[in-house]
């Protein structure tokens, strides 16, 4: 089927959706109109006619950050609920509403909020907006659905047990973050999850699902005043409600812990890192092309070309930089032979060691600018990724003009900056390590991960 600027009325619901799939939307920086609900909510709306669809994406200021201590998973947990009843509405009659009109709708929550998302198609806009806007505004929290989900939860984690990159992901952030907001999976932790109740759940919601510093984010056929109008009257009973501010307390944790966790495994799987940079962070572009000569740059990054390709320690290596409303992590992460666990880390020492030190080279620099630049315009190439893109965007505080100014600002690195941002935010001898393997065959000291370099 070839795309067009409307699609034929008459097919079915299932044939609308193959024909989404087989129709690319415009891959260039989105246009966007920004208004304000009046009951405060921010509306970004990018229209997009190309197609007979809206995508619909709200981010509410509750993620996992916001769980108490004690109760690690509690915004997970409520999201996940959201779509298991209304005051109107049973968990099955909400799936068999959005079945009925071919809508995807979902919702979830990461470390610094919750999303809810509806997909729709344009002739059913009404009855999707009533379905999102009533869990958004009526959930009802069952008895029997908050055992289900909690059970299912808990299910997950086990699971993940046996997944030893996921042991040692979760294993980092407890050590870096340990008693902190980020210092736990937005699963939460099976202590925790199994005490929750639907009251625990009911109080989170009354308290933090509000219009202050929520974001929805449309993009599709249909004019920023048709969904404003539209939205103002479904969310009009949706009051602000005094949500807390959130200040993220003081670190606590200064770096330089080895944990070793003990797997029957043959490959030691290894995570390397320390306290990163919040996504406001103005060194963020520079840190970013950083980072893709060191590992973000797979096959042409320093990491990869040492580790893998020279001394052919490891299939996968690769570093990042989590990014979030405050200061996420830096990580080193790889798979080794359990006997090359302690080479691996030392020649991955050796790398940020190094780009801290000398200069990058011209062609480095030129390739990752390159890439970055290039690769770009992906984040546009479908409707949902627009709409999250914006939501992001906005919450984060990325500016306006994000989109438009992206690859000037990545063009603007010098190297000089790459330098300079290696020694300002990443400090070898203070990295914390964490190694799942069998640790009979890999010989992992207790002393710091990477020794302190020789003085000046």
């Amino acid at each position: 089927m070839r795309c067009a600027p409307r699609l034929a009325a008459s097919l079915s619901a299932a044939a609308w959706l193959l024909a989404l799939l087989a129709c690319p939307v415009r891959a260039d920086s989105p246009p966007v109109e920004r208004r304000v609900l009046p009951n405060g909510t921010i509306l970004l709306v990018s229209e997009q006619h190309a197609l007979p669809m809206l995508v619909v994406q709200m981010m509410v200021d509750a993620g996992a950050r916001r769980d108490p201590r004690g109760k690690e998973g509690l915004a997970a947990l409520t999201a996940d609920l959201l779509t298991e009843g209304t005051a109107t509405r049973s968990a099955s009659q909400i799936s068999e509403a959005a079945d009925f009109i071919g809508a995807s709708l979902g919702t979830n929550a990461d470390t610094d909020a919750a999303t809810l998302s509806l997909t729709v198609l344009s002739k059913d806009l009404d009855a999707g907006l009533d379905l999102l806007t009533d869990v958004l505004l009526h959930p009802k929290f069952p008895e029997a659905e908050v055992a289900r989900r909690r059970e299912a939860a808990l299910a997950s984690i086990r699971a993940n047990e046996d997944d030893p990159g996921r042991v040692a992901g979760r294993a980092f952030v407890e050590t870096l973050f340990k008693g902190e907001p980020y210092g736990h999976e937005t699963v939460g932790t099976p202590e925790a999850l199994r005490q929750l109740t639907r009251k625990d759940i009911a109080a989170f919601y009354d308290t933090y699902y509000h219009p202050e510093g929520s974001i929805i984010a449309v993009v599709g056929d249909i004019t920023a005043a048709d969904i404003e109008a539209r939205l103002g009257t479904l969310l009009a009973g949706w009051k602000p409600g005094n949500v807390p501010p959130f200040v993220y307390p003081a670190p606590n944790h200064d770096g330089r812990t080895t944990r070793r966790i003990d797997k029957p495994i043959t490959q030691a799987n290894i995570t390397l890192g320390e306290r990163g940079v919040a996504r406001s962070n103005p060194d963020y572009y520079a840190l970013t092309v950083m980072n893709y000569i060191l590992g973000g740059g797979g096959f042409s990054s320093r990491l990869l070309d040492n580790i893998r390709t020279k001394a052919g320690l490891a299939y996968s290596v690769a570093s990042f930089f989590t990014v979030n409303k405050s200061p996420g992590s830096f990580q080193v992460v790889m798979q080794t032979k359990n006997q090359s666990a302690t080479d691996a880390i030392q020649r991955a020492c050796g790398e940020v060691e190094r780009i801290r030190r000398d200069s990058v080279s011209d062609d480095e620099l030129k390739e990752a600018k390159l890439y970055l630049t290039g690769s770009f315009p992906l984040r546009f190439d479908s409707n949902g990724k627009i709409a999250g893109f914006l939501a992001q965007v906005e919450f984060y505080s990325l500016g306006a003009d994000y989109a438009a100014t992206y690859a000037q600002r990545i063009n603007a690195v010098s190297k000089e900056e790459v330098q300079r941002v290696a020694q300002q935010y990443l400090h070898p001898d203070q990295l914390d390590l964490v190694v799942v393997a069998d640790l009979k065959q890999a010989q992992v000291s207790d002393a710091a991960a990477c020794p302190a370099p020789p003085a000046p």
